[in-house]
């Protein structure tokens, strides 16, 4: 996990802005499927060398595409319903977008 990177707000962070977004499942679904999206996120980020072992930021840069791609792929497994891979990829953008925002506001990235 990223040094400094508090999962519990990311997670009522991103909550609120995904059903900002229109996503109005259950407390307990959604939040399921950030946690999931959180932990997919972090080993993504250890996988691609923008955070090291230790926590700190690496010399990796991370690739928005690249990640979406490597996120999904881990997030849909063993999903084989179109409908369903297409709501996770919605799902799953606006997560990337509260997640950018909740880690500049942390500090933890810089904006574009």
């Amino acid at each position: 996990m990223m040094e400094g990177y508090d999962a519990q707000a990311a997670v009522e962070y991103i909550a609120k802005a995904m059903r900002k977004d229109g996503f109005k499942m259950p407390a307990d679904e959604l939040t399921a499927f950030i946690r999931r999206a959180i932990d997919a996120d972090m080993q993504y980020m250890e996988e691609t060398g923008v955070i090291g072992e230790d926590g700190l930021m690496g010399d990796g840069e991370y690739d928005d595409d690249d990640a979406f791609e490597a996120l999904l792929d881990v997030l849909a497994a063993g999903m084989s319903d179109e409908r369903e891979i297409g709501m996770l990829a919605q799902m799953l953008d606006s997560y990337m977008d509260a997640q950018q925002d909740f880690m500049e506001e942390s500090g933890l990235m810089q904006a574009d």
